[in-house]
């Protein structure tokens, strides 16, 4: 059965569309994108610029979010008080471990960034952009996450993620790019307890990571992880960084906003 998407659909797709491009984009790229039709796409696109939610640049007649998204999404972090309960409880761990700590929130079916604190000194320092898209089955936050779910699933979600592609964002030299070394990996990593990542999704970067559960329920709503240059990570750090990350994100789990685990 033909299923016929709404205007609230179209509209949300439209959205979407353009927080991930985060750019200026022609309306004909923007209805090829969405599958839909110029006439259609225009009418959508008005609506959006009528109610506020995007802009259309008079020279170029191209469209853009403008910031009510993200001033929305601000508004309601800081409602149910998540930044204030969540960043010291990372900047204590990147102080202790002298590195980048980053922290997702679970959205749908993939990770997003939520916050971050830097623990490393000027000089040799990763610091990567927070708007970039996690690669799910290259990175050690995405492996801890699907790790954490069956195998049928987490499958499922990493190919949508781009498993098996020979193009994608976040892949480094040493990435994992099938499903037969995809289902060893998530077994290693339950069986350790972390997801971990040698030059996955970059060249040149370690990164270790652990899921964030709620104590009430064990729900996974997150995950947690500690980043750095690979010269300065060696395998007998690993236990020392587990132990870290999971005291931190037991503390996350026990102070994690009930509203905040609520997935699209």
């Amino acid at each position: 059965m033909r299923v016929v998407k709404g205007a609230v659909d179209r509209c949300l797709e439209a959205i979407e569309l353009l927080a991930r491009e985060a750019r200026w984009m022609r309306m004909s790229d923007i209805a090829a994108e969405l599958g839909m039709e110029k006439g259609p796409a225009h009418r959508v696109l008005a609506q959006l610029v009528e109610q506020g939610w995007i802009e259309q640049d008079e020279a170029t007649s191209q469209y853009r979010l403008t910031l009510k998204l993200a001033l929305l999404g601000q508004r309601y972090l800081n409602g149910i008080g998540l930044p204030e309960l969540v960043q010291p409880i990372i900047e204590n761990v990147a102080s202790i471990s002298h590195e980048l700590v980053r922290l997702t929130v679970v959205c749908e079916n993939g990770l997003s960034w939520l916050a971050s604190a830097q623990g490393a000194a000027p000089g040799l320092m990763y610091s990567p952009a927070m708007d970039q898209p996690i690669n799910l089955y290259t990175t050690a936050n995405g492996k801890a996450w699907l790790a954490s779910m069956p195998d049928e699933q987490a499958v499922e979600i990493a190919i949508r993620s781009g498993l098996g592609k020979d193009q994608g964002a976040g892949k480094g030299p040493r990435a994992i790019n099938s499903i037969e070394r995809l289902l060893p990996e998530l077994a290693a990593t339950r069986a350790r307890g972390y997801g971990l990542v040698v030059e996955e999704a970059e060249a040149g970067v370690w990164a270790i990571a652990v899921p964030v559960k709620l104590i009430s329920s064990g729900a996974v709503v997150g995950t947690m992880s500690i980043a750095g240059p690979v010269m300065r990570m060696h395998p007998d750090r690993y236990a020392e960084l587990h132990a870290l990350l999971n005291d931190a994100a037991n503390k996350l789990g026990t102070v994690w906003p009930r509203q905040a685990s609520v997935q699209g």
